[in-house]
């Protein structure tokens, strides 16, 4: 059975494993503790029968106007179980007073984020891994 939780009472960086699978540079369990410690908000997608954290969401926001929401992950043994979706539909509850939310995603996850009236958008970010230094960013004009 899938609990969700939006504390870390009762969990460690340990209970966090198995997330990030095929990124390029991916998160190690302290990261991610401390990523949702500092997160506005946050779910956790808990399986009580095997004791083991399953998926999470979580959100960063300046409490008014906007709010984002950088990840969303479900370990591959329990996707397409509805846990991603709920974990949508409860950080979306959780910013409901935020005018505006925004999430960034490869295009093959378009699809399913629109399913909770998000719309596409375009944007501009920095992935620092891709480049060959910091200094191409610093000194770009």
């Amino acid at each position: 059975m899938t609990e969700y939780r939006t504390s870390l009472n009762g969990f460690l960086p340990d209970d966090l494993q198995g997330f990030f699978v095929d990124w390029r540079n991916p998160l190690s369990r302290k990261q991610l503790y401390t990523i949702l410690q500092r997160s506005n908000c946050f779910v956790l997608a808990y399986d009580a029968e095997t004791d083991r954290v399953v998926g999470f969401v979580n959100a960063l926001s300046d409490g008014i106007n906007f709010a984002f929401v950088p990840m969303l992950e479900v370990l591959p043994d329990y996707q397409r179980k509805g846990i991603g979706s709920e974990l949508m539909r409860r950080i979306l509850r959780s910013l409901r007073d935020t005018s505006c939310i925004d999430l960034t995603c490869d295009p093959s996850l378009q699809s399913f984020h629109k399913r909770f009236g998000m719309l596409e958008s375009q944007g501009m970010v920095i992935r620092k891994y891709l480049r060959a230094s910091d200094e191409d960013v610093v000194n770009s004009p």
